[in-house]
């Protein structure tokens, strides 16, 4: 029973934090995460063409970190009212560095006529907010 880890009675505010990042990291996804640069978007613009994309639209690289926030947000929710889950602090983690880190590495590869969207932004914001708290719930878990 020493693998078997303690159920929560109540969802501290790191998780709360965390759920919330991912709540918000599937609403920011809908927003403009990458855009057409000024030349060719002036054209596209009078032809009545959008100029930005969803990160729904765009590659692996783009959406699947949107998934990830979303998976910690279920298995955070999952701590408290489902099973318990092992090793959960360590776990949410991993997958909110692995997040930014994929974001960010979509922003350094984007092509020149391709620009950063405000959605973007604040989907570095939403990993970069899980992160922090998994830090602290991570940090809290190794002092008991």
């Amino acid at each position: 029973m020493a693998d078997v880890p303690a159920k929560h009675d109540r969802i501290t505010w790191q998780e709360w934090v965390g759920v919330g990042a991912g709540i918000a990291a599937v609403v920011v996804s809908f927003l403009p995460w990458f855009r057409l640069a000024e030349p060719t978007a002036a054209e596209l613009r009078a032809q009545g063409s959008a100029t930005w994309i969803p990160v729904w639209q765009g590659n692996f690289l783009a959406w699947f970190p949107t998934v990830l926030l979303l998976a910690v947000s279920v298995l955070l929710l999952w701590q408290r009212f489902g099973k318990p889950v092992q090793m959960l602090s360590a776990l949410w983690l991993t997958l909110a560095m692995l997040a930014l880190v994929m974001i960010l590495l979509r922003w350094v590869t984007l092509p020149t006529t391709i620009a950063s969207g405000f959605g973007l932004y604040l989907g570095i914001l939403m990993a970069v907010g899980s992160g922090a708290a998994a830090f602290l719930a991570f940090r809290e878990q190794q002092a008991r």
